[in-house]
């Protein structure tokens, strides 16, 4: 049946009407000073450098006016550089004197110059600042840098070209800083008037810049909340081809899932990320999935399943990303550094900077070529003998019919290939004085491993940001990606089939049924016979400017946008059973997704008593706007014509689906840092949403955050045990507003049985509920940070997420006139510890090997549900005080060893053999104890080498793949067995981990711990070793670089057991009840049960060349 949705539109929010205005009253604010001069006669110099009488010569023709001055401003400034382009003369002579260092005063037609007087003992400095980043690029001017009188409040900052202008006292030092870079203190007394600074980027870990939001920055040693930053070299040193699987064993908190469900069968896997656990759970009604934010514009990665409307494969949006774009990617995750996001800060928030360009004109390109294998670790299927042997075992050898018992095809073979991946990339980066540049593009080209599917890849990347005068900087991003998907999922067919059937007819052709004439699906011919296509376009760019009103006052707009077109088709051929009934079907999926937002803040930067205060202040409106458009048709006149379109009405049917919601946000956040010891800040946003009931639209979020770095006190005995130590804490809270629009405004649906005229009329499936509010979470983080032995840093946190009124759709008095309408109705809790340590385990002169070391523990408990009533799903359950992923399954009490028999555990512990579902109980979850990852850094004269470890340690899986494919022998001639069934049991007193084998009991397969498998596992994730050519070899060859990369990812997994026994552990017992030893063991494991798609074994070989 169609639901339809229909929506209320909110008449107290138009954002775009709002962002018109504020940016109308901005522009007028920023030009009203000008309005006086705007008729009077304009006066325009160009930049060339001349002699500073040519220069006043201009003006006067161009004016009317004429100058009066002491020579010696002219003798002393012989050639001047400027550029006038001002309307009327009091804008260009205040222009003028300002970079003359004079006053001037006009009467009647005549300008009068005179010196302005330095204080006694003063000068009056000018300079230029740049910053070295240590990359091999030339250092580019940088503004915003802070130049301040050591001891005073007496501070400045560069304009957009690196320039500053400060009187300073004699006898005074000057302190020129920018965050993450190594300050200096130059001597007054040593310093020439016009003074050149290159600041050299800090290698020391506690400067390293962290970005937090809206362009914010703060370095690691001041920082209050939790955030963790991968740089452009950890991408390095680690190429991949997705952004997401760069996360999972490198950052704390973050874990990295397939979203296939156990069933080792998806051609194409989608992932699922998660920050600190899951912050709503309740039915699954709101987004889990943390905030994506690119370059300042939020991504549209899926609905609240992290799928993409209308479209029956989704693929994840973060795949048009091209990781070699990244310059730096950033995970906040609590309050204090996620509340400035308010109301989709929750599940928190990844912030992804792209590449700027800076130094001199440099063109790169890399190219990455690889193969593709299946794991080595994956599902065990009986081959043809061992599947054949347990025939005769069962006795049913003679009910094969015209199977060749000869055969023995490895179904994993004929689904499975060796696939390859190329990547070109092609880059241009550098900046002048005038212009930052960025472009780029890129082609890849995937062949999966699972025969049918590929993937190309087209896309570019232009970031340019340009100076107009020293205080206005205009600023663009654009990113365009086009990818085209040929798609084949054969589900279980490659591990279902009987290895004694062949895959081949008489004439080589890929067959539909077997020799007894029983249908295989699946097959591979169904891919040159059917058609599955998946075209996507996605763009994504900003607009906007920075303005400094003054030293430290700073106003910036962004307006970006985010746009999704994507175009699936499908078609099921008349002559194979997928089509046959409706004579050929097709279907056209399409969704387009365009997410507008404008944002303008306003930031103020100060040194105030030996501390640094900042503040920004912010409006931001933003629009997403989803719709899909779905066809089906049939009854084709042909195999060549698969439009939709050419079908006759009768055997057509569309469904469409439209959803929009709108935010407007006031935000603001204020710190202060005072001489390096006490940090605090404070954040609040307050959001309004479409999406909530109309009494409780407006939700406000605050945070506050401090932290003390105590070994900067003056008590802090000085040693090299200890030099740095931090304790910080944050509070706050947070929404998610993530979800479908249509929750507070009631879901309507068609339906026949309320016909009218023949048309199907509608009805209410989901009442209205004004008061839908907020989901809400309470975020406590505490954490202490200190560096041992001078090359050791530590990080340990602690955090609590309370979530409260989570939403679910709750059953409701039928009076109401409906059965459910969605309420805030649950509660539930994430605690855990965090553990992150890095540094360097040996420095020589040409060998350095540093390492990193990470962990995580989560868990979680639901704290309230509605009225406290058990929810059960298939086989897990959320039940109040236990974990929200909880299963809840008949214990498994094992095989009888007398007469193979399986059997159970009842309610009070008892062994039956008898399967009864009201003998459940809640068995664990699937949230594991702890995990993380292990990276070693290794670098030997003009060798890298890397090693990455991650691990998992408890938690339990559901091994849905066996337990739906083939076990204990039932229905054993329609396909194949696990290898498990070798174990299986043949004779009294045997302890075997399967019962008996029959090919028409069901109860064994039941669901029960049987299948929870231990999800404990270590994994080889990757391994590169990189060679970088030597500056003689590149100086010939008339290049910049060259250096190559040789990788492997995904090499092997390990589990500490080779059998289920090693999770459930009831053998010992029945051991000693039986009196009868252990047989052999040779069970699928955890390793084996992963989907396979989402553990390619890639080996890749790339090379990365600089001109």
């Amino acid at each position: 049946m169609n639901e339809k949705f229909f929506k209320r539109s909110p008449a107290f929010l138009n954002p775009e009407l709002l962002s018109v205005k504020l940016t109308t009253l901005m522009t007028i604010g920023l030009l009203s000073c000008s309005i006086q001069q705007s008729f009077a006669q304009r006066i325009h110099i160009d930049t060339t450098k001349k002699p500073l009488k040519t220069v006043l010569k201009q003006i006067e023709e161009q004016s009317g006016y004429s100058f009066v001055y002491d020579a010696g401003i002219v003798e002393n400034t012989a050639m001047f550089q400027i550029s006038l382009d001002e309307d009327g003369i009091q804008a260009a002579l205040s222009k003028l004197a300002k970079e003359l260092h004079v006053d001037y005063k006009i009467v009647n037609k005549t300008i009068t110059l005179t010196r302005i007087k330095e204080k006694e003992g003063t000068i009056l400095l000018k300079g230029r600042v740049s910053i070295d980043d240590q990359d091999g690029k030339s250092p580019s001017y940088q503004a915003g840098v802070s130049v301040a009188i050591k001891g005073t409040n007496k501070v400045t900052s560069t304009n957009n070209i690196g320039e500053f202008s400060l009187e300073v006292p004699m006898e005074a030092t000057i302190v020129v800083s920018y965050i993450g870079y190594k300050s200096r203190e130059i001597p007054a007394k040593d310093i020439r008037k016009n003074l050149a600074i290159v600041l050299q980027k800090s290698m020391d870990y506690l400067d390293e810049v962290i970005v937090t939001a809206y362009g914010t920055k703060e370095a690691r040693e001041n920082q209050t909340g939790s955030a963790f930053t991968i740089t452009r070299k950890d991408l390095d040193n680690r190429p991949a081809l997705r952004l997401d699987a760069l996360l999972e064993g490198v950052v704390p908190g973050v874990e990295f899932n397939s979203q296939d469900g156990g069933t080792n069968s998806s051609a194409r896997s989608r992932y699922s990320t998660r920050i600190r656990g899951e912050s709503s759970t309740v039915g699954g009604t709101t987004s889990n999935e943390p905030l994506w934010v690119v370059d300042g514009v939020p991504l549209y990665t899926g609905g609240t399943t992290n799928s993409i409307p209308g479209m029956q494969n989704s693929i994840s949006p973060l795949t048009y990303i091209n990781p070699n774009d990244i310059e730096s990617v950033t995970v906040l995750k609590d309050a204090s550094a996620t509340t400035i996001y308010g109301a989709n800060g929750s599940n928190g928030v990844i912030l992804i900077t792209t590449k700027r360009g800076k130094g001199a004109p440099k063109l790169t390109y890399s190219f990455r070529t690889g193969i593709n294998r299946r794991p080595s670790s994956h599902l065990n299927q009986l081959n043809g003998r061992q599947y054949l042997n347990l025939v005769k075992d069962m006795g049913m050898v003679d009910q094969l019919g015209k199977i060749d018992t000869s055969q023995d095809t490895r179904w994993a073979d004929v689904y499975n290939r060796t696939g390859f991946t190329n990547l070109h990339s092609l880059g241009l980066s550098g900046s002048t004085d005038a212009v930052h540049y960025f472009l780029s593009a890129n082609i890849y080209d995937e062949k999966q491993t699972i025969i049918g599917n590929s993937t190309k890849r087209y896309d570019v990347r232009s970031n340019v940001s340009g100076n107009v005068g020293k205080r206005l900087v205009l600023n663009s991003t654009l990113a365009a990606s086009y990818s085209k998907d040929d798609m084949f999922n054969p589900g279980n067919a490659y591990f279902q089939y009987s290895p004694l059937i062949s895959p081949f007819g008489p004439n080589g052709e890929y067959i539909e049924r077997d020799p007894n004439g029983g249908l295989l699906q699946g097959m591979p011919g169904l891919i040159d016979q059917n058609e599955q296509k998946q075209a996507t376009a996605h763009v994504l760019g900003t607009l906007g400017f920075t303005y400094q009103l003054w030293d430290g006052l700073v106003f910036t707009n962004l307006n970006g946008a985010d746009f999704t077109s994507a175009n699936e088709d499908q078609y099921f051929s008349m002559y194979n059973y997928t089509g046959s009934s409706s004579n050929g079907e097709a279907y056209r999926g399409q969704s387009q997704v365009l997410n507008l937002i404008s944002t303008n803040t306003l930031a103020f930067k100060r040194t105030i008593f030996k501390g640094d205060f900042d503040v920004v202040l912010g409006i931001e409106a933003r629009k997403e706007e989803r719709r899909s458009v779905s066809a089906t048709g049939s009854n084709f006149p042909n195999d060549y014509i698969r439009e939709v379109g050419f079908v006759s009405t009768d055997n057509r049917l569309g469904t469409t689906s439209r959803d929009k919601q709108t935010l407007l946000s006031y935000f603001g956040r204020a710190g202060y840092v005072y001489d390096k010891r006490y940090a605090i800040n404070y954040t609040y946003r307050k959001d309004g949403s479409s999406n909530f009931g109309k009494d409780v639209k407006w939700g406000t979020f605050s945070s506050v955050g401090a932290a003390w770095t105590i070994s900067n006190e003056a008590f802090w005995p000085k040693n090299k045990i200890v030099d740095f130590l931090k304790f910080k804490a944050s509070y706050g809270n947070n929404g998610n507003s993530r979800f479908n629009s249509a929750y507070a405004s009631g879901i309507y649906k068609y339906d026949s049985n309320y016909s009218y005229g023949g048309s199907s009329g509608t009805t209410m499936s989901r009442g209205v509920n004004d008061g839908l509010k907020w989901e809400t979470t309470k975020m406590l983080n505490t954490g202490i940070d200190f560096r041992l032995l001078g090359r050791w840093n530590v990080a340990a946190e602690y955090y609590r997420n309370v979530t409260h009124d989570m939403i679910d759709d709750a059953y409701v008095s039928m009076v109401t006139g409906f059965r459910r309408t969605y309420q805030n109705v649950g509660k539930m809790q994430n605690a855990g510890v965090e553990l992150s340590v890095n540094g360097a385990i040996l420095q020589k002169e040409n060998f350095n090997w540093n390492a990193t070391f990470i962990l995580s523990s989560n868990r979680n408990k639901v704290l309230q549900l509605n009225e406290d009533i058990d929810r059960v799903s298939g086989n897990t359950i959320m039940r109040k005080g236990y974990n929200s992923r909880s299963y809840y399954l008949v214990r498994w009490a094992g095989v009888d060893p007398s007469t193979g028999d399986p059997m159970w555990y009842d309610l009070d512990g008892n062994v039956t053999k008898v399967y009864n579902t009201e003998n459940r109980v809640l068995v664990g979850n699937s949230t594991p104890q702890y995990y993380g990852g292990l990276t070693n850094y290794v670098n030997y004269k003009n060798w890298n080498f890397s090693i990455f470890f991650k691990y998992s340690k408890g938690g339990y899986y559901f091994d849905q793949a066996t337990r739906n494919n083939g076990l204990d022998g039932l229905n054993i001639l329609s396909g194949n067995q696990s290898i498990d069934m070798l174990n299986s049991w043949y004779f009294p007193g045997q302890l075997a981990t399967s019962p008996r084998l029959s090919n028409t009991s069901t109860s064994s397969i039941m669901n029960s711990t049987r299948f929870l498998l231990d999800k404990t596992y270590l994994k080889l994730d990757n391994i590169s070793v990189g060679y970088t050519f030597n500056s003689g070899l590149i100086r010939r060859l008339k290049l910049d670089h060259i250096s190559v990369t040789a990788m492997a990812s995904n090499i092997a997994m390990w589990t500490p057991y080779s059998s289920k026994k090693g999770s459930i552990k009831n053998y010992e017992v029945l051991a000693k009840q039986y009196g009868v030893t252990n047989g052999s063991v040779v069970d699928n494991t955890y390793a084996n049960m992963l989907s396979e798609s989402s553990r390619v074994l890639n080996y890749s070989l790339g090379i990365n060349i600089g001109f």
